[in-house]
């Protein structure tokens, strides 16, 4: 049994608390236990039965949990060792298998080179590095529009004049004012006896140019009975005769016909006199003596007559100028043009 001393007191000191006398009495181990009775395993204290905690000192009166065997220490040494066999053979077959070779697909890709960008070319100017403006911080106030005031003026009515229009109808022409159209090719040498010894080209008079002329020419001595025939495809009324020729001094009938062919002679019933002029242009006639006298207001020299004529009220297709007495110089007469009017 182990004696404890009492510490010497210390020095000038008082003297020290002496230990207490049960310290060493015996204690609830060393009391012996009563199976029968059950008592608390730390005070010793007897325990009624179903008391889980002792009354006196507290303690539980459950008994303490055995520590483990050696078998079942040995039995779970064995289980981890088994463990750690299986974990390292499995590791050596994963380090010693060989994976299959993996397929490796190659994909060619075509290098694309990017167009080189280009940058515009832009000249910046300098923005000047001078204090901004102070920002005008003064509200800004909204303005209300003012819809402007439109004078009404009053419309006074206008009262439009009643207008009367009067149609004025055109008076019809005079006769003998309107040109006939006369085709280049209506005319033609009419020489029903056969007098003619030459004679010239018949468009050459109605060709709207009086240096040109037609021409008919017969023996000396006596009349010359040649004519003009115009061909005038649609019956007029024909009122007037403009001639312009250079060869004066001749006599000339102007006929009519209505019929669908010319007459074949001159002398005909078909004919119908429409006008007569003796000594065209004035001069007078050589040969035989004419008996037509001029027509009024022809005058010697100025190349030109003017005849009117007398249809009636009939219409006329053909129409003939006929020459009876020749020119006053030779047996030669020239139409430079001939015009005839309704």
């Amino acid at each position: 049994m182990t004696t404890f001393d009492a510490e010497p007191p210390p020095e000038g000191g008082e003297e020290p608390t002496p230990l207490p006398d049960d310290l060493l009495a015996a204690g609830a181990i060393d009391v012996a236990v009563d199976e029968a009775q059950p008592r608390c395993r730390s005070c010793g204290s007897p325990l009624v039965e179903g008391e889980d905690w002792c009354l006196q000192c507290g303690a539980a009166t459950a008994p303490p949990r055995r520590t483990p065997g050696l078998r079942a220490m040995a039995l779970a040494g064995s289980l981890a060792l088994v463990l750690a066999g299986g974990a390292v053979a499995a590791s050596y077959a994963a380090l010693n298998d060989e994976a299959p070779p993996q397929e490796v697909k190659v994909q060619t890709l075509a290098k694309v080179t990017p167009a080189p960008v280009v940058q515009p070319t832009t000249t910046s100017t300098p923005v000047p590095t001078t204090n901004p403006l102070p920002l005008d911080t003064t509200p800004v106030v909204p303005v209300t529009p003012v819809t402007p005031v439109v004078p009404v003026t009053p419309v006074t009515p206008t009262t439009t004049p009643t207008t009367t229009t009067t149609t004025t109808t055109k008076p019809p022409p005079k006769p003998g004012t309107v040109p006939i159209f006369v085709a280049l090719t209506a005319g033609s040498l009419y020489d029903p006896s056969q007098r003619a010894t030459t004679s010239g080209a018949p468009s050459r008079a109605l060709d709207g140019d009086p240096n040109t002329s037609w021409f008919a020419t017969t023996p000396a001595g006596g009349d010359m009975n040649v004519g003009y025939l115009v061909d005038l495809e649609n019956a007029e009324s024909v009122q007037k005769l403009r001639l312009l020729t250079k060869t004066p001094g001749f006599t000339l009938q102007v006929f009519g016909s209505s019929k669908d062919k010319a007459p074949a002679t001159a002398d005909s019933s078909d004919w119908k006199r429409l006008g007569e002029a003796g000594s065209v242009d004035g001069d007078g006639p050589v040969g035989s003596a004419s008996t037509s006298p001029p027509a009024e207001g022809d005058k010697a020299g100025d190349g030109e007559l003017i005849l009117p004529l007398d249809p009636g009220t009939e219409t006329y297709r053909w129409v003939m100028l006929w020459v009876t007495t020749p020119p006053a110089k030779d047996t030669t007469v020239r139409f430079n043009e001939i015009r005839l009017y309704t």
